[in-house]
């Protein structure tokens, strides 16, 4: 049975989905300081700067992206099994070989 081609999605879903939600975390921590402002001393992080200005941002396209990496996904994987599907069948209905022993 042929193998499967690797689906290069997977990883930008891998990667983009620990992004999203270290953001999100990241934009709870910042909704939850603005509620108890107690800031600690020596000012903010670069990070918690950069969510508190493009939070929404960050995660509309992180939103955006998970999206289309998971369509692209499944039609890699689809585009993949009719492949596999197709092989299948042309071995079933090819005619056996010379020795009379059918091929895996």
């Amino acid at each position: 049975m042929p193998r499967p081609p690797r689906n290069p999605f997977y990883a930008v879903l891998g990667v983009v989905g620990f992004a999203f939600t270290i953001t999100v975390a990241a934009s709870c921590v910042a909704v939850l300081r603005g509620l108890r402002p107690a800031g600690a001393p020596g000012g903010r992080h670069p990070f918690d700067r950069l969510v508190d200005e493009h939070g929404t941002t960050l995660l509309v396209w992180e939103i955006v992206i998970l999206a289309v990496a998971t369509v692209g996904a499944i039609w890699v994987d689809h585009v993949a099994g009719e492949r596999i599907r197709r092989t299948r069948a042309a071995r079933e209905t090819m005619p056996p070989d010379e020795t009379g022993a059918d091929e895996p």
